[in-house]
């Protein structure tokens, strides 16, 4: 059995899949890649999952690492606060540096803002949602401890692919 990875190579593996994630992300919005790029994208998470998943638990986004912070919290499994305060530092980080990244690559960048003919609520509204049905199909297929998910090795497809939707 492996040893316990250490907090600098938990830390290096959330910096790096975060910010092939987010280079991902970027790359689909300025290519204008609309059929491909949430598959893409869904991809690039799955890959991560599934590389890095064993050494930092493959967080990549601060809501995933503050949902599993509140099932620790409630007495499941998870991680303690301040190792998911510290997993967010370095998601953010991470997504500087891929922005900086892509911009530099495309020399172009661009603003988050809701698409034509929708408004700041509705996209609000959508985030929550999705945001929701990632943290949720983390915490059932690849955290949860009891039922039949136990053991299960298509968590990182199930948690990467429900980016399809989005």
């Amino acid at each position: 059995m492996a040893p316990e990875p250490t907090n600098g190579a938990k830390y290096a593996a959330e910096f790096l899949g975060t910010a092939v994630l987010m280079f991902t992300v970027g790359c689909n919005v300025l290519s204008g890649n609309r059929v491909w790029g949430s598959t893409s994208i869904a991809c690039s998470l799955m890959v991560g999952i599934y590389a890095l998943g064993g050494i930092s638990g493959a967080n990549f986004n601060p809501a995933v690492s503050f949902s599993l912070f509140v099932s620790k919290a409630m007495g499941g499994p998870g991680m303690e606060a301040k190792q998911a305060g510290i997993y967010t530092v370095v998601q953010i980080l991470a997504a500087v540096v891929a922005a900086f990244a892509y911009t530099f690559l495309f020399w172009d960048d661009f603003n988050l803002t809701p698409s034509a003919g929708f408004g700041w609520i509705d996209a609000m509204v959508c985030e929550i949602v999705y945001t929701f049905m990632l943290c949720f199909v983390v915490l059932n297929v690849a955290v949860a401890e009891k039922g039949a998910n136990s053991g299960n090795q298509f968590y990182g497809f199930a948690i990467g692919f429900v980016i399809i939707p989005a």
